[in-house]
């Protein structure tokens, strides 16, 4: 059963690393010319996949809020007091990610969203994220030569330059009410927090 749980976590932090990717290939600057001057156009966005996306966002989505029955069963084979959903329904985060599993699994909420809205997954897109590490000395650093389109990059210490998925995450009036990764990140903290509780080991 360990195991299991083992590679369900795993299962999740390898689709929370899905959404970021080191292959800065796919840029394609946009180089004009005239007038004596040179002008470029980059979109970190181009070529993106709407559909690709948003199945990416779903599956860390699922692998997120699939955790409460998980830890459900084994709270209850080790006879351990199981804290799901008093997790789900006082962090916000948590509860967020919850509605919008099951908004995708059924369209219609039978009962009240434990976020107190309808969440909806919205605005899918590609980013430059440049982020420096955690040690002492770390960063990173994302450069382009103006007539050529030539991209450089550099990162020491853990820091990096990738293109990273990016969603908002609205209520039914499409009012933005969080943003996706962020959300996920901190669902994701406080799911491992309470994994541990259980005498359960993370990743």
């Amino acid at each position: 059963m360990l195991n299991l749980l083992n590679q369900k976590l795993r299962r999740m932090y390898a689709a929370l690393t899905g959404l970021s990717s080191d292959d800065l290939s796919v840029i394609q600057p946009k180089i004009t010319e005239g007038f004596g001057f040179c002008f470029i156009e980059v979109d970190f966005n181009q070529n993106s996949d709407e559909i690709a996306l948003a199945n990416s966002a779903f599956l860390l989505v699922t692998n997120i809020a699939s955790l409460k029955d998980h830890l459900k069963v084994w709270c209850g084979k080790q006879g351990v007091a199981f804290q799901g959903d008093t997790l789900i329904n006082s962090n916000r985060a948590v509860a967020l990610i919850h509605d919008l599993w099951n908004v995708d699994k059924h369209a219609e909420l039978n009962v009240p969203p434990r976020s107190g809205i309808k969440p909806k997954l919205q605005n899918f897109q590609t980013a430059l994220t440049i982020a420096s590490g955690t040690s002492a000395g770390s960063g990173a650093f994302f450069s382009m030569d103006p007539r050529t389109g030539k991209i450089t990059t550099g990162t020491s210490g853990g820091g990096s330059v990738q293109l990273t998925l990016v969603a908002q995450i609205t209520d039914e009036t499409d009012n933005v009410i969080a943003d996706f990764t962020q959300t996920c990140s901190e669902a994701i903290e406080a799911w491992s927090a309470i994994f541990k509780a259980a005498g359960i080991p993370c990743p």
